[in-house]
């Protein structure tokens, strides 16, 4: 799995977008969530969100966007939980 920081500021979006990928790479069809923060350069946490990949197949890769709230610079990203389950 992997989070990136996204600047679109030149779209004319002036909020951080933040993107994942995340492939399956067990042997069942599985659902993924996992919970995210995203910390400021002094360690404080600015954001939080939890994101949710469903139906992903042996070996697929899915990926999905979110929006924040954050005008900040200098942010990482953390992943504080993640849970994998077999999709039916």
């Amino acid at each position: 799995m992997s989070f990136e920081i996204e600047d679109r500021s030149q779209a004319g979006f002036e909020n951080i977008w933040v993107t994942w990928t995340i492939t399956n790479r067990s042997s069942e069809k599985s659902n993924s969530t996992w919970e995210w923060e995203a910390v400021g350069p002094d360690g404080k946490r600015l954001y939080n969100s939890t994101e949710l990949a469903t139906d992903v197949q042996p070996g697929q890769t899915a990926t999905g966007e979110s929006p924040t709230t954050l005008k900040t610079s200098g942010v990482t990203v953390d992943i504080t939980e993640f849970d994998r389950s077999k999709a039916w």
